[in-house]
């Protein structure tokens, strides 16, 4: 019980750690995809624990995101939290489905500024 305290009041210290490390997974993923294509199917499982870490990211900054807006003091941080959360998921799920063909610097931006968020409340509405 205790630690869960403490990932609530220190939510936006994590959500920029959370937030700095998809970003980095997001830099580093076309390497690792090369690297990987030199294995064959057999050997696919790195692959997909790579390509599905996006899904472990989005989910641990929908909880941080959670627990910094129940404790930000400002309306609009809320708001601009969850608009950004969003907009990181629909982006994460499209890249996924392939749906639509957007830039992957439309990922870094949404990572960015959702850790920008993160330190801006940190700093700031507490």
């Amino acid at each position: 019980m205790k630690s869960i305290k403490y990932f609530i009041i220190n939510s936006d210290f994590f959500g920029v750690l959370t937030c700095s490390l998809c970003i980095l997974h997001c830099i580093s993923a076309p390497l690792i995809l090369i690297s990987f294509s030199s294995f064959n199917s057999e050997n696919s499982t790195p692959y997909l624990w790579w390509s599905n870490l996006d899904y472990v990211f989005i989910t641990i900054s929908f909880f941080l995101v959670y627990f910094s807006t129940r404790t930000t003091k400002i309306k609009l941080m809320k708001f601009l939290f969850w608009l950004s959360w969003f907009a990181l998921f629909l982006i994460i799920v499209n890249e996924k489905t392939n749906t639509f063909h957007f830039s992957e610097y439309i990922t870094y931006l949404a990572a960015g500024l959702l850790s920008s968020l993160h330190l801006y409340n940190l700093k700031h509405c507490k």
